[in-house]
């Protein structure tokens, strides 16, 4: 009975039916360096989900979305050239490029009050979405002015709130926020995971303060966060309802920026870091020494431009497992070498900016570590390599290749290999997936995924079969679903499943959407009883 409801609501709602927004995902790889979306951390997904538009032209900008080194630049070519009025113009900017505008494009403005006609309007803006499925509910609302905004979460029994107030003298955060600074050793609230996959990931983005609309507390602050600062320097202090506090003061130039922390907390004590990110003729330098439960740990990186599409990166670290909290410490050393072709491809059913794409890229990434498991095995290490490859052959046609090999010497070595064959025209697109993995024994996976999206509908369907006998064979793969609702599961066992994911958006006047949003799926494995889904999510916005 429960299957036949379940198979009666998807058919009803499935003509109302958005998807998790491509672009959203595609900036959220390119700004922790993840190649895949199973890599992504889910704090960057919700950041960027809550995260407005920023404005390029706007006479100041924070760190965060952008870097240091790419808001002094556009403050050098606006003070010289004027407002930037294109996507093409802004990719001419020293430290954007054209991967970086057609990442990031989707949350940029080039809005200009200097355009003639124009004038100074604040307006508000508002959206909400409630969101529920077999087993919980949960509730999103956020409304924002020109220089203020407030939000809140709510999933039983869990929550989050916050307010955000700009002003000449600073920016003022109430509520649930993150922390971070250089690459996050000493203040980092949220999940992170060391990910070398590809040369991007070697050097962290340091983003500060920055409000949280998730449904998750348990990895923030909660408490009160103030951020001011003049055009090369600036300082911020925030204090939690735990009775946790700490201050940051940094200096920026256009070569980077350097900065210093110091916190105090009661489950950590005194902890505290001094960090640097230096960009010299196209290269990044990066390093970060911390200290915490009295131990200390470092991390520095390199990276270098070799040719007009090459780059060369290298990372060591010491994480000792104190200043961790993990059982095992990590002191290891890394280097990644990417190339991309010269040659740019038309994409299909494409205009305009971001219409075509390199005809092929590859990386490969070396990491050798010793993770030490104090007080019974000071011997075990690992080697991980990762190497990548993708051919857009066609205009249409694309073919992604990804392997991965680890090699323990307390278990088994993993050996991961992934093919994606790839068709997008337009608004459609088709994707064939095979993975194989070997550890304990092989596990197999493959899709066929088919969808349609324009700027009104979308709509996924997707066909998995696997067989994965050992838990240490898992494939890990990423599924589709509403915006701020990022879903990674982990395949095992051996069967079948079928999923729809499907998106209508219908704009009621000049400034309201409404946006439906359906996930639908059936899983039926071996031996396990069938488990059906259906997230359905409903967003307004004006």
């Amino acid at each position: 009975m429960r299957q036949f409801i379940c198979g009666a609501l998807l058919g009803l709602i499935s003509l109302m039916a958005s998807a998790q927004d491509e672009s959203v995902i595609r900036a959220a790889m390119y700004l922790s360096g993840a190649s895949t979306e199973e890599e992504l951390d889910q704090d960057w997904v919700e950041r960027l989900e809550g995260m407005g538009k920023v404005r390029v032209n706007a006479g100041h900008l924070r760190p965060g979305l952008l870097t240091e080194y790419q808001i002094a630049t556009l403050a050098d070519y606006r003070a010289t050239h004027g407002d930037i009025l294109s996507w093409e113009e802004l990719m001419l900017v020293d430290g954007f490029g054209h991967e970086a505008v057609d990442a990031l494009r989707p949350f940029l403005s080039l809005e200009s009050r200097r355009l003639p006609g124009s004038v100074d309007t604040v307006r508000v803006k508002s959206e909400a979405l409630v969101r529920t499925t077999l087993k919980t509910v949960g509730v999103k609302a956020k409304v924002s002015g020109e220089n203020w905004r407030v939000g809140g979460a709510w999933r039983n029994p869990d929550w989050t709130a916050h307010g955000e107030l700009d002003t000449r003298f600073g920016r003022l955060v109430l509520g649930h926020f993150n922390v971070r600074y250089g690459e996050g050793l000493a203040q980092w609230s949220g999940f992170t995971m060391e990910s070398l996959s590809t040369v991007d990931a070697f050097i962290r983005r340091s983003s500060g303060i920055a409000p949280v609309w998730s449904y998750t507390s348990s990895s923030v602050h909660c408490g009160a966060a103030y951020e001011y600062g003049g055009r090369r320097w600036r300082a911020s202090t925030w204090g939690t309802l735990d009775l946790a506090f700490g201050t940051h003061a940094e200096y920026l130039g256009r070569w980077g920026h350097v900065g210093t922390t110091l916190a105090w907390s009661p489950s950590d004590g005194v902890s505290g870091s001094l960090e640097s990110r230096v960009n010299l003729r196209g290269a990044d330098y990066s390093a970060e020494i911390a200290y915490r439960n009295k131990a200390v740990a470092g991390k520095a990186s390199a990276r270098w431009k070799l040719g007009e599409k090459g780059k060369l990166a290298l990372q060591g670290r010491v994480l000792p497992s104190q200043f961790s909290g993990k059982k095992y410490g990590e002191y290891a050393l890394a280097a990644g070498y990417s190339l991309q072709s010269g040659r740019w491809v038309p994409l299909a059913g494409k205009s305009g900016f971001g219409s075509s794409v390199s005809a092929w890229s590859a990386s490969v990434t070396l990491d050798a570590a010793l993770l030490p498991l104090v007080g019974v095995d000071p011997r075990r290490f690992q080697l991980r390599g990762y190497a990548t490859f993708n051919w857009q052959f066609a205009s249409a046609w694309a073919l992604a290749l990804r392997l991965t090999e680890r090699y323990r010497n307390y278990e088994n070595p993993r050996t991961d290999l992934r093919l994606d064959v790839k068709f997008a025209h337009g608004p459609w697109l088709s994707i064939l997936r095979g993975e194989v993995v070997r550890c304990k024994a092989w596990g197999l996976l493959s899709y066929l995924e088919g969808g349609y999206k324009n700027d009104v509908l979308s709509a996924y369907l997707r066909f998995v079969a696997f067989s994965i006998p050992e838990w240490a064979d898992r494939i890990y793969c990423y599924e589709r679903d509403a915006p701020g609702a990022f879903s990674v599961p982990a395949y095992s066992g051996q069967g079948l499943s079928a999923s729809l994911t499907a998106g209508y958006k219908l704009r009621l006047g000049r400034r309201f959407t409404l946006k439906a949003h359906l996930r639908g799926g059936y899983m039926v494995r071996k031996e396990r009883e069938p488990s059906p889904t259906l997230n359905f999510q409903l967003q307004a916005a004006y």
